[in-house]
């Protein structure tokens, strides 16, 4: 879960073009209106909602009062695949029920609160695999991987566990390691350490720090460790290529 917001809006107001980098599901309590969404303008009625996907713009114009309930979550497409598009809410309301279970969770902040949104959250990726007709992968996830690849690229200086990377993406550790080499052309240790010593060479570059204080922020453990991989790298050790850029300039 990224965000869970609750509003209610005026006739009339409308929300702008926008994005995110997230799923995005928008549950229309009430009221009328549209959205643009990939092309399409999708009108929504009480009980039902729009499902976006991450980094599509879209906006939203209401021509009655209208409340709403709205949250962002990361998802991998498995075990069913998500379209953009408006979808209608089962007749007992059963989506609506889980997003309000969500919403006092979330308030009342109780013992593990966080894990069972989590769980609701599950639930409704269900159920809307159910309304949509895609039980199963419709198609393949355009990045697979995306949330172990972002947390990589913000904590590549961080001491990394691949188990628990593994298994916070839903594989098994030989499982994440191929498909991430697969999808990257790396291994996740490779790309950590690719990621590393892109860092180092811009620090070398543009800083006046020293090769072992940048060996260090770049979440080497030692300073021979960063010297020897920078040289299989690039051929040269850090000094070296600091020194060969100096004189370049």
């Amino acid at each position: 879960m990224e965000f869970f917001y609750y509003n209610s809006y005026k006739s009339g107001t409308y929300v702008d073009f926008h994005q995110h980098s997230c799923f995005e599901l928008v549950y229309y309590v009430s009221g009328k209106g549209a959205m643009n969404l990939d092309g399409r303008e999708l009108r929504y009625s009480p009980g039902s909602m729009t499902l976006t996907r991450p980094n599509f713009m879209h906006d939203e114009r209401h021509t009655e009062a209208t409340d709403v309930m709205f949250f962002g979550f990361q998802y991998d497409d498995e075990p069913v695949h998500l379209g953009n598009g408006l979808l209608e809410d089962t007749e007992n309301r059963e989506v609506h029920t889980l997003i309000e279970l969500m919403k006092h969770e979330l308030l009342d902040r109780k013992a593990h609160y966080d894990i069972r949104v989590n769980l609701l959250l599950n639930e409704v990726i269900l159920l809307l695999g159910r309304l949509t007709g895609n039980e199963k992968t419709a198609a393949p996830p355009p990045e697979k991987l995306f949330y172990a690849r972002r947390y990589l690229d913000e904590n590549f200086a961080q001491p990394i566990n691949l188990r628990t990377l593994a298994e916070l993406s839903g594989y098994s550790e030989d499982h994440f390691r191929s498909l991430f080499k697969l999808k990257t052309g790396l291994s996740p240790y490779q790309y950590v350490i690719s990621k590393r010593l892109d860092a180092a060479r811009q620090l070398l570059l543009h800083s006046a720090s020293t090769v072992s204080t940048i060996g260090m922020e770049c979440g080497f453990s030692t300073s021979s460790q960063f010297i020897e991989m920078f040289r299989r790298h690039y051929g040269q050790t850090p000094l070296q290529f600091r020194k060969a850029k100096q004189a370049e300039n």
